[in-house]
């Protein structure tokens, strides 16, 4: 029987349920420790099976999926990950440099990444948007006196972050739009997704956005500046045209079964179509 306190801080442990420490008795015990990545994509799936999830809709079966342990273990993992904290680290020095001084980590999860913001930047602000954050998250940003939890956005932000969550919506154009409203004219967004079947809650009928997300967001009024990890940062240009983002999703949403037959590069093919038309 694996001790939790050889895998969890007592600081977390102490803000986990009964049946929370039962799962994850029962992962190290399974796995030796804390399993791969890819072990955990695949726990994830289990669930959602499990649960009988639909992708098209968001009901309470796919509600009860995310409140499911296997994405406290996933709070845990990210924390002791090499990969994903080097993630962290290169999204934190990139924020550092743009210098801002009210950030909004959107849909921040356990708050690791604004942890390390808040940790880099005493003097500035960090709220991490999440309606239902787990105690041991909440325990963990306390020690950080700039970042606290908020249920959502509240009042104008210089820099906004949104990290795997546009691929679990059923529609990301309206929820980006609805969060650049928070955003102030000329600053920064910071977006990275995953628009692919990983796992089975990247919803399959959001795909065709792996090539036509970024003209979408183009068109929307964000304008492209550069890399970041395996996001990307945008400069909130103009204001924001939702109508001009919807033509870009249709006309990526027609190339996709075009685009499905070919053998390789379907994302480089259907970023470079995407960017011959003009939507705004």
């Amino acid at each position: 029987m694996p001790n939790l306190n050889s895998f969890v801080s007592d600081q977390v442990l102490e803000h986990l349920t009964m049946s929370e420490k039962k799962y994850l008795i029962n992962i190290f015990q399974t796995y030796k420790g804390y399993p791969s990545l890819e072990q955990i994509w695949g726990l994830m799936d289990e669930v959602w099976l499990e649960l009988g999830c639909d992708p098209t809709k968001m009901d309470e079966k796919v509600a009860a999926f995310y409140r499911h342990p296997v994405w406290m273990l996933n709070g845990l993992f990210i924390e002791q990950h090499p990969q994903s904290l080097a993630n962290r680290h290169e999204f934190t020095n990139w924020v550092v440099r743009q210098a801002p001084m009210r950030i909004a980590d959107f849909g921040g999860g356990f708050g690791g990444l604004a942890r390390f913001i808040g940790q880099a930047l005493p003097a500035i602000q960090v709220e991490v948007v999440e309606p239902h954050p787990h105690p041991a998250g909440i325990e963990l940003v306390a020690s950080t006196p700039n970042v606290r939890f908020v249920p959502e956005l509240t009042r104008s932000y210089d820099l906004l972050i949104a990290t795997d969550v546009f691929e679990h919506v059923l529609d990301p154009l309206a929820l980006c739009a609805h969060t650049m409203n928070y955003l102030k004219l000329g600053g920064q967004y910071l977006i990275a997704n995953c628009f692919q079947p990983v796992i089975k809650c990247h919803l399959p009928q959001l795909f065709y956005f792996e090539y036509g997300w970024e003209s979408a967001l183009t068109a929307m009024g964000l304008k492209s500046v550069e890399r970041v990890s395996y996001g990307r940062a945008y400069r909130y240009a103009q204001d924001i045209n939702l109508s001009a983002a919807r033509q870009a999703e249709k006309f990526a949403r027609k190339l996709y079964p075009l685009l499905k037959l070919l053998p390789r590069g379907r994302a480089r093919t259907g970023r470079l179509l995407m960017k011959l038309r003009r939507f705004r």
